[in-house]
């Protein structure tokens, strides 16, 4: 059977910049080991498997390298970019994805973005352990724990100069990556991060979506204000903007397609 395949790149509107993903569109659900499978040969960061549910909504599964994913903030927006780049959905169509970590519109945003619903991850504050100053190599200022560990720095110089071991970090296992960021006084951005994800197949995430909502009311409290513009400092880069409303973290990006074909599985 051969399945319309995609490779776009979230949070971005360059080709070789933003958050590579994969997008598959099924005719029937495949078993998890086969989408797993599937995952892991094309090797992206993630790749999403979509499958229109009878309600009107699209089922949607996301897939790392080694394991399935419970919430993918960039390869959403990726795949809400194919259903509107190919016709599956009119502009002013809002698209629902039914996922594990439930329901997700998503909505056109002017000709080129796309506005994306994503649950607000909630987060307690946490000691620092020596494993994870290890393998950052640096001690964080604060650090709180949720879906991820997020870790506060006072200068995004260290951010930036942040050079983890990714097999100490894998060591982790409270949660799922590990969330570092700074405010930012770079023009047109309110905050940096990085994203290290060992345990999940990805040792550095280019452009990670879910984290920011985790980052989006972190800072939100810190700036006092309700939108605001993250840099992921990764080595492709990529930019998210986030709007609060709610429970809910509205994420709003760009994104390109890289290639287009078919896989046979």
């Amino acid at each position: 059977m051969k399945y319309p395949y995609f490779c776009v790149n979230a949070f971005t509107k360059n080709s070789y910049s933003g958050n590579p993903a994969g997008v598959c569109i099924l005719q029937e659900w495949l078993s998890t080991d086969e989408l797993q499978k599937m995952a892991t040969q094309v090797h992206l960061p993630e790749t999403a498997f979509l499958f229109p549910s009878p309600n009107g909504a699209w089922s949607i599964r996301w897939f790392s390298p080694l394991v399935e994913i419970d919430l993918c903030g960039h390869a959403a927006l990726a795949a809400a970019h194919v259903l509107y780049q190919e016709g599956f959905a009119s502009d002013k169509d809002a698209i629902t994805f039914s996922s594990s970590a439930g329901n997700l519109k998503v909505q056109k945003r002017g000709k080129q973005s796309v506005a994306l619903e994503m649950p607000i991850l909630s987060y307690r504050k946490s000691s620092i352990s020596p494993l994870l100053v290890e393998g950052l190599g640096s001690y964080p200022d604060q650090v709180y724990v949720g879906m991820d560990c997020l870790c506060v720095f006072s200068e995004e110089e260290r951010i930036e100069a942040l050079n983890p071991d990714f097999r100490i970090l894998s060591g982790i296992r409270n949660c799922r990556g590990i969330i570092v960021t700074a405010a930012t006084e770079n023009a047109g951005y309110d905050f940096i991060s990085r994203f290290f994800g060992p345990r999940v197949g990805i040792d550095e995430d280019q452009v990670t979506g879910s984290s920011h909502c985790m980052l989006a009311p972190y800072w939100a409290s810190k700036l006092k204000k309700n939108s605001l513009i993250g840099w992921q400092a990764s080595s492709r880069g990529g930019e998210v903007h986030c709007e609060l409303k709610g429970d809910r973290v509205v994420l709003i990006g760009k994104s390109e397609t890289f290639l287009r074909g078919e896989v046979e599985f």
